[in-house]
């Protein structure tokens, strides 16, 4: 395999699906309120995002972590011995022999479920599953993984890591007469050792499998647009939209109540998740649903904005909603923002 140096968080199988006549994808750039037309190549991607220069990172691990990294180490070759460790130590293992195979499974996938809905065909909605019970086992595996692979899910562990250590340096700092003052302590992670800590979920099966289970719980429903307002995907397509709201506790999560999740699969398809024991008498798992209404379209258009990291993806050059959210709510232009104390 070619050294690649562009390695997706969002994989080119699901992007190719947004692209426009053009074979290109229109992107918006929350950040610079920007638009731009590029290859799927250059989109939801990071130069050696999932590279590891293991043995830079074990020089740079303190005395009484080394153990700990290596047994991170170990899960990611996937052997319970260093010595095979030592002997496969690859800087592109998580792309070589997991992303590359994953892939082409579900590039297949995906490209089955689409042909399945016949381009909306209104017989096809009206007596047919969108999904066989095996597609939705496969699908919830799919978007478990791309939930935790993203650079979203990436940075949220670099600043859980920051915020732990900087509340124990605060703690210490306490404690310590002569020490320099609360306003001086700044705590960054080192980026190598977050990427291992990621790498290391991506390939916890344990993980990918209870989210997947949680989302296999949940009903789905296929929404089949007919409207002219493509559903818009992002460099975080997985979009968590809460339906109950406390002061004092989140319900945002994937098993929360009264939950809904959206992951568009093409410009016209879209799969609704809902938890099931709200949602229960209102729709039927699996199902098709046809969507009539453009503002139907915007509204999960608008979960997309609100969830992406930085880049919205159309296969149509038109940002005006997503501009028009940016502009209402400017917080969600800076990714930090969404962390502050």
């Amino acid at each position: 395999m070619a050294d690649t140096k562009k390695e997706h968080f969002v994989p080119r199988c699901y992007l190719k699906h947004f692209v426009s006549e053009t074979e290109r994808i229109n992107v918006f750039d929350k950040v610079t309120l920007g638009k731009r037309n590029q290859k799927i190549l250059d989109v939801a991607m990071e130069n050696y995002f999932y590279d590891i220069d293991f043995y830079k990172l074990l020089d740079s691990v303190p005395s009484d972590k080394i153990d700990e990294v290596k047994q991170d180490l170990m899960k990611i070759v996937d052997t319970d011995c260093w010595e095979d460790v030592e002997a496969a130590l690859d800087k592109k293992h998580l792309e070589k022999e997991f992303f590359s195979r994953m892939e082409a499974t579900y590039s297949k996938l995906l490209e089955e479920i689409i042909r399945k809905a016949y381009g909306g065909n209104a017989w096809v909605i009206d007596h047919c599953k969108a999904l066989s019970s095996e597609e939705k086992v496969s699908l919830s595996l799919f978007i478990a993984i791309q939930i935790i692979r993203t650079k979203s899910f990436r940075e949220n562990i670099k600043n859980i890591t920051e915020k732990l250590y900087q509340q124990i340096a605060y703690i210490l700092q306490a404690q310590e007469e002569n020490a320099v003052s609360k306003d001086e302590i700044r705590v960054t992670a080192n980026d190598d050792y977050v990427k291992l800590e990621h790498s290391s979920m991506i390939l916890n099966e344990e993980m990918a499998i209870d989210v997947a289970k949680t989302l296999l719980n949940h009903i789905w429903v296929m929404y089949v647009n007919k409207t002219d307002v493509p559903f818009y995907t992002s460099d975080n397509p997985v979009a968590l939209i809460p339906h109950k709201h406390d002061k004092y506790m989140s319900y945002a999560g994937l098993k929360s109540e009264g939950i809904e999740i959206a992951f568009p699969v093409s410009p016209d398809l879209l799969i609704g998740i809902y938890d099931e024991e709200v949602y229960k008498d209102l729709f039927v798992d699996r199902q098709f649903l046809r969507l009539d209404s453009p503002q139907d379209a915007e509204y999960f258009n608008r979960a997309q904005v609100f969830s992406s990291l930085r880049c919205v993806f159309s296969n149509k050059d038109d940002f005006d909603l997503a501009a028009a959210i940016c502009e209402e709510y400017p917080s969600i232009r800076d990714y930090k923002d969404r962390f502050t104390e």
